[in-house]
Formats: structure tokens, C-alpha cells, sequence
């Protein structure tokens, strides 16, 4: 560039900063100098450090035993006909069938005499584990016993949740783990419990292996980004304090009991630590990013530290708040959903971006004043990557290319992501299944090795609760009425066998040990009725068979009003009742989400054209991330090509997550660029020159943004967990989109068709006439990068 140029260049955007504000732009810092050294000064610098350090010491301890108080998902499903069922099942039944837990032994190659011994001291010892009510087993009450050399018990816990029962497994293994056992294996201890107890170790592991991954590969990038070694170094650390300082909070508000007791307590899923993880690092080091981006920009024209440290409060601040109201707004949304576990996502959503954004405009700030010109250490080191600067001319020659053919951008635009949302009409909603679960993971060899022998059925079985109208219901009507029943439920495609109190086949000790389980201690006019499937309880096809039975139960009652009610419970009905209470108020989530993020926008942006298309773009966007995630997952081309597990369908927490975080996280890009263009046109009223200054800001730091974000979100999605590897994938996709076909194409494109109705909103003037800028050489159609954007332009 001529050195002239350069020259002029500076002197220009210099008068820009230092003039008086007009048309809404926003004023620079001189005239203001005494607001910056009040604002920024050695005093608040040193004690906005001691606040977060003081933040950091108070909550470690918690963030680090934050993984211990994740409950059960399954909790927190009042009002549903599942719900009913544990709830008397546990008061007046087993909790052998609430909460099915079993120990497996396969004692292939021991002498029988040797396993006998053996499997008796085991039963023994968990009958006097106080943590247990009983145990039953399995030949004892189940005819045609598969093997001599197979043994399998059914163990009622002594618990009346499901969080509870998850935590009498580790006992149940520490029994087994203190006896000898002769033979190539040891007991497995599964169930329901064991296996969801199970998948949240093995997120707890993926949180780690994915923190490890995640935290070097954003600094790598930061360093091509920012070509300082303390530069890069100040992202990664203000975002991690960020997502410890929000484990720990949600310390105090998590299960079993809260420290504080004016606060309310709720149920922690194993989504909620990885994704605040995912969304904190990714969402705080872009944000960070994009701060000191803006702050380089402002001293390379030669302000002083708090002059530049007022600007950039002034602008890149402003857009960083706005995009972390966008965000938190998604995760507000989610509270529409009345379940006890889509709380804890929510709150956990919201308070890790708020915690990462206050840090980026608390700490950062402070942290740089502190640091002052060794910001740029170690830029000698790295002076070999000099060689990015190009990268701005790119996107200089882009934006002309934009603005010259914006037709055709949009419309390839359009095209990329209509074939990449056509997959979306084939989705299919799935639930945990126990091949989810990591294969070297105790629980999933027991199930399986149960599975093989008994079949999966009685693992996990469909229990109908029968509320008789009268106690002496075992009259000749009453047992007419439950022989219908059971031959309807019997001819269904799915049924592998049917149990009942009445059933009289098989010997008189398994007679008396069925007739004890499925009898009530308490209430004699209640009756169960157990149901085991052909297939994996929690397959798609055994999710079929739960509605079908659900008919027989509603056209049985039907023909006899005045007879039994039938409620049906069980693992696999919860996880199907908690994906029906999910898609019946997803409708209302996804309104508030577009109405929130609709207003929001306008009032950040001033523009009701921009916040419609905005909307428009991100449903297309959610919706090719959908199609990809079936792709990879439900199409079983993931598998094939990256080694992820195949799925029957996808998760319906990972896709309400995925729909509310990446309307929020879609915002953060479409608040940068639209900040950018916007400024550019309120200074010079000209829509082609404001695209393009706007691209050349922020285009290659929201490409260094996205690229950073997806190595994050991917570091958690190459892990042992089939939920956490869905959200990963289709969150990293969804943003590799926004990066590239909607900020690159399709945004620059419509703004540029817009014109000066781009940012048109009621009450507010449209300008008569476009004019040249006063902020950037324009020679006909060509926009002059300043030199300072080649120094921060990014990747």
C-alpha cells in the first residue's frame, strides 16, 4: 500500500474518533480523557483482579466437585402417568421393579460346585448391604433358566428416586469388588440405574478429555490470530475463570441440598457441566477475541491505553453485551419446558455466559491496563506468521465481489442451505439406549450379557399399574377383565411375554416369588402387570409397542367405565413421557425464542428488515444443522467417516438444546458484522461502502471466532457419550454455516440489496441520499485497507 495512503489513512480515522458523535455513532475518547483516566487506572485494574481472584478461590472447590451432584435425568417428571406408577410402585411394591438393578455373572469354564460357593457368598453379602431391601434370584423366579453356568439376581434398592438408586450402585460394586470370584470374569452390576449412573462418568471423563483438547487448540489459534504470546494467553484464561466460577455457583443451587437455604434446588443432568464447558470456552474466548481486536485496532492509530481501553468499551463492549443478551435469551426459553433437569440447562446456560461476558468487560480490560506494551510479547517469536496479514485483502476483495453480484450470493447461499435442511425431514427422535453406553462400561456387558441369556426385555420392563375400583377385585368379573387384558397386550407385535399376580404357570416357589413382587404391601386394591419387550426397551420400534399398549390400556377402559384404571410406568415409559411433555412444549419454545431474539435485535440494531432476516437465516441455519446431524448420526455416515456412534435417531434434549444455543450463538456473528456495517453506514450513509468496511473489520476475526468455537465444541464431541457427541457435532456445524455461507454470503448480500432500507425502523428518519465515506478511501469500488486491520485481520 502507498505509504501516503497509510498516511492519510490515519489521519482520518484519527478526526473520525475525535469528532462529536452524530447520527448515533458512537464518540471517541477525545474531549474525554478525563473519563478514561477516572475509568481506567492502575487502582480499578488492581481491584477488578482482586475481585475475580477472590471469585476463583470462593468457587474452585465447588466447580471441582461439581460432577458428584449430577441426579438422575429421569427425576423431575411430576404430572405424568410415569410418575404415578414409581410413586405407588415404590410405596406399596418392590423397588426391584421401579428401579430395575441387577448383577450378572457369566461363570463360563468354573467348576459348579466352585460357582455355586461362590454366587451365594455374593448374594449373602449384598442381602446384608443396608442399602439394599432385597434380593431375588433370578432361577428362583424364571422358568427355563438359560444356563448352569449363568447367573443373574434382581436387587431392590433401598431408594425412592431414581438419583437415589443410581447412588446404591457404587455400593452394590463395592460388594462385589471385596469377594473372590473364581473364573475369566467378575460380576457386572446393571439396570437401569447402573446404566445411567454410567453415562454420567462418562461424560464426567468426555468433560475432561474434551477440557484438554479444547483449551490448547484455542490458544494455537489465538496465536495465528494475534501473533502474541500474551495476547492468546489472555482469551483462554478470562474464559476459563468464566466457566469454573459458573460450576461453582451451580453448586449452590444443585441436588441433593443447597448450601444456601433461601435458594432453590434442582436436579443436574450430565448435560449441564459439558455444556456450559462447551458454550463458556467457546462463547468467552470470542468474545475476548473480539474485544482485543478492537483494542489493537484503536492503539495501532495511536491513542493512548485508556483512550483506546474507552473505545473499545464504547463499541466492541457494547456488541459483546448485546450478543450475550441474545444468547441468555435462547437459554431462557428453555424454562418453558416443566421439567426439573431442562431448569438446571437453562440456569447453567444463562449463568456461564453471563459470567464469561462480565469477565470480558471486567477482567480483560483490567488485565490488559495491567500488562500495558507487553500485550505484544513475544511477537519477535512469532514473527514467521506475519505472513496472515494478506487475509484482509481477501476479504477486501471479497466484499467487492459482494456488493457487485448480490443476486448470486444470496441465491448460492440459499441453494447450500436448503440441500444442506433436506436430511431434516427424515429425523427421527431416539432415546438413551443401553448401546449408547460406552462398550468397556460395567453396566452395558451386564446388560448385554442379560440381553443374550434372558433377553433384553427383563431388564427394563413396561409396568401397568392397576388401580382396582373395589379391594376384592379377585372375583370371577375381576379375573375375566385381566385375562382379556393380558391376551390383547399379549398380541402385540412386540410382546415377548406378559407377567401378572394371577399368572399360575410355572413352579409353586416361582408362583409365590412372582405373586410377592407384583403384589401390594399396603393397598390391595392395586395390582401390576409387567410387560417385557422383544427388543431394547428403549429402542425406536419398543417405543411403538409402548404406544400400542397405552391403546389397550385407554379402549379397555373405555369398555369398562366403571372398571380398573390403568397406568403406565417404567424406565422406558419415562424417557417416552419425558420426550412427549418435551415435543408438546417445544412449539412454545421456539416462538419465544424468535420473539425474543426479534425485539432484541431491533432494539441492538435499530432495524426491523435486519432482525427478519436474521430469524430467516438462523431457522435455515438450525435446520441444515439438524440435516447434517442425520446424516452423521441417523444415516450412519458419521460411523463410516469419523468414527462416531450410530444412532436410531437423535436425542430430543440434544435437539431443544440445539435449536435455543445456536439461535443464541448465531447472534454473536450477526451482532459483530451488523455492528460493524452499521457503524461504517451511520459514519458515511453509503450501503455498498459500509458491507465492505465491514467485512474487512470483523470478517477475518469472526473467521478466527468460528474457528475456535468449532474446535472447542469438537473437542467434546469426539468423546465415550453418543447425547454429547449430537450436540457437539451439530453445534460445530452450525457454526462453521454461520461463518461462511450467512456471514460471508448471504448476509453481506441482502444488506447490500437492502440499501438504506437495511436499517429502516419506525420513527427513525431514512437518510435522502447516499454519500461518500469520511472514514475509509473509496476509488471506485474499492475499499483501501488500513494497515492496522492487516495487523489483528486474524485467519
Amino acid at each position: 500500500m502507498d505509504p501516503k495512503i497509510r498516511s492519510n489513512h490515519r489521519a482520518v480515522e484519527k478526526g473520525r474518533q475525535g469528532r462529536p458523535a452524530s447520527n448515533g455513532s458512537i464518540p471517541g475518547p477525545q474531549g474525554h480523557g478525563l473519563l478514561a483516566r477516572r475509568l481506567y487506572s492502575r487502582r480499578n485494574a488492581i481491584l477488578s483482579v482482586l475481585f475475580w481472584v477472590g471469585m476463583v478461590i470462593v468457587f474452585t472447590p465447588l466447580a471441582i466437585q461439581f460432577t458428584s451432584r449430577i441426579e438422575s435425568t429421569l427425576n423431575g417428571m411430576k404430572g405424568t402417568p410415569s410418575e404415578n406408577v414409581r410413586v405407588n410402585v415404590v410405596k406399596n411394591f418392590s423397588t426391584a421393579l421401579a428401579f430395575p438393578t441387577a448383577i450378572v455373572w457369566e461363570a463360563h469354564g468354573v467348576p459348579p460346585v466352585d460357582a455355586d460357593a461362590a454366587w451365594k457368598n455374593l448374594l449373602a453379602a449384598v442381602r446384608s448391604d443396608s442399602t439394599v431391601n432385597d434380593v431375588t434370584d433370578g432361577n428362583v423366579m424364571i422358568e427355563n433358566w438359560p444356563r448352569s453356568d449363568w447367573h443373574a439376581a434382581f436387587v431392590a434398592v433401598g431408594a425412592s428416586t431414581y438419583g437415589g438408586a443410581e447412588k446404591v450402585v457404587p455400593n452394590l460394586r463395592a460388594d462385589v469388588a471385596r469377594l473372590p470370584f473364581p473364573g475369566a470374569h467378575r460380576p457386572w452390576v446393571t439396570g437401569g440405574p447402573a446404566l445411567f449412573l454410567d453415562l454420567n462418568l462418562a461424560s464426567t471423563e468426555s468433560l475432561r478429555s474434551g477440557e484438554l483438547i479444547a483449551l490448547p487448540v484455542a490458544f494455537i489459534i489465538l496465536l495465528l490470530v494475534f501473533r502474541s504470546l500474551v495476547a492468546a494467553f489472555l482469551p483462554v484464561m478470562v474464559a476459563t475463570l468464566g466457566v469454573v466460577c459458573t460450576l461453582g455457583m451451580l453448586c449452590f443451587f444443585a441436588e441433593p441440598h443447597s448450601y444456601l437455604p433461601f435458594l432453590p434446588v434442582m436436579g443436574v443432568t450430565f448435560f449441564v457441566p459439558n455444556l456450559v464447558t462447551m458454550i463458556g470456552l467457546g462463547v468467552g474466548i470470542d468474545y475476548c477475541l473480539i474485544y482485543l481486536a478492537r483494542y489493537r485496532r484503536e492503539r495501532a492509530n495511536h491513542l493512548t491505553t485508556q483512550e483506546a481501553l474507552l473505545l473499545t468499551r464504547q463499541t466492541a463492549g457494547k456488541t459483546v453485551l448485546a450478543s450475550a443478551v441474545l444468547v441468555m435469551s435462547g437459554f431462557l426459553t428453555l424454562l418453558f419446558i416443566p421439567l426439573d433437569f431442562f431448569t438446571s440447562i437453562a440456569v447453567g446456560g444463562m449463568l456461564v455466559v453471563a459470567c464469561v461476558a462480565l469477565a470480558t468487560l471486567t477482567l480483560l480490560p483490567a488485565m490488559i491496563f495491567l500488562v500495558g506494551t507487553k500485550l505484544e510479547w513475544g511477537g519477535v517469536l512469532l514473527r514467521p506468521l506475519s505472513g496472515l496479514k494478506r487475509w484482509p485483502h481477501f476479504f477486501d476483495l471479497w466484499g467487492r465481489f459482494v456488493v457487485r453480484r448480490p443476486w448470486g450470493c444470496v441465491a448460492v447461499g440459499l441453494i447450500i442451505l436448503l440441500v444442506l435442511a433436506i436430511p431434516f425431514t427424515r429425523l427421527r427422535i431416539a432415546s438413551v439406549e443401553a448401546k449408547n453406553i460406552p462398550t468397556r462400561s460395567e453396566s452395558r456387558q451386564g446388560y448385554q450379557s442379560l440381553s443374550e441369556n434372558l433377553g433384553a426385555g427383563w431388564m427394563m420392563p413396561a409396568i401397568i399399574l392397576v388401580q382396582h375400583p373395589t379391594q376384592d377385585w379377585m372375583n370371577s368379573d375381576g379375573l375375566a377383565r385381566e385375562k382379556s387384558l393380558v391376551d390383547s397386550l399379549a398380541q402385540l407385535p412386540n410382546t415377548e411375554k406378559v407377567l401378572t399376580v394371577t399368572d399360575n404357570s410355572g413352579s409353586r416357589r416361582a408362583q409365590q416369588t412372582r405373586m410377592g413382587m407384583l403384589t401390594s404391601f399396603s393397598d390391595t386394591s392395586q395390582s401390576v402387570i409387567l410387560m417385557l419387550s422383544k427388543t431394547d426397551p428403549q429402542s425406536p420400534t419398543a417405543r411403538d409397542w409402548l404406544r400400542g399398549i397405552t391403546k389397550v390400556l385407554g379402549d379397555s377402559e373405555k369398555a369398562v367405565p366403571d372398571g380398573p384404571h390403568y397406568s403406565l410406568g417404567g424406565l422406558p415409559s419415562v424417557t417416552l413421557s419425558a420426550d412427549n411433555v418435551i415435543m408438546g412444549a417445544l412449539p412454545m419454545v421456539i416462538l419465544a425464542t424468535l420473539a425474543s431474539t426479534f425485539v432484541l435485535l431491533t432494539i441492538f440494531m435499530r432495524s426491523v428488515l435486519v432482525s427478519l432476516k436474521a430469524i430467516v437465516l438462523n431457522l435455515f441455519c438450525v435446520m441444515a444443522a439438524y440435516g447434517f446431524q442425520v446424516i452423521c448420526f441417523q444415516d450412519g455416515w458419521g460411523a463410516r467417516l469419523f468414527h462416531l456412534f450410530p444412532t436410531d435417531g437423535l436425542n430430543t434434549v440434544v435437539l431443544v438444546i440445539c435449536f435455543c444455543a445456536l439461535f443464541g450463538l448465531s447472534m454473536d456473528y450477526e451482532v459483530f458484522i451488523l455492528s460493524a456495517v452499521r457503524e461504517s453506514w451511520l459514519d458515511n450513509h453509503n450501503m455498498n461502502l459500509a458491507v465492505q468496511e465491514g467485512l474487512l473489520r470483523v470478517a477475518g476475526i469472526i473467521t478466527s471466532a468460528a474457528f475456535i468455537m468449532i474446535a472447542v465444541f469438537l473437542s467434546f464431541a469426539f468423546g465415550d457419550v453418543v447425547e454429547i457427541e449430537q450436540l457437539g457435532i451439530g453445534l460445530s456445524f452450525a457454526v462453521l454455516l454461520d461463518a461462511t455461507v450467512i456471514r460471508l454470503l448471504l448476509v453481506p448480500g441482502i444488506m447490500t440489496l437492502m440499501g438504506r432500507w437495511a436499517f429502516w425502523c419506525p420513527g427513525q428518519k431514512l437518510p435522502t441520499a447516499e454519500r461518500h465515506g469520511r472514514g475509509h478511501h473509496y476509488h471506485g469500488e474499492k475499499l483501501t485497507p488500513p494497515d492496522e486491520t492487516e495487523r489483528v485481520g486474524g485467519l
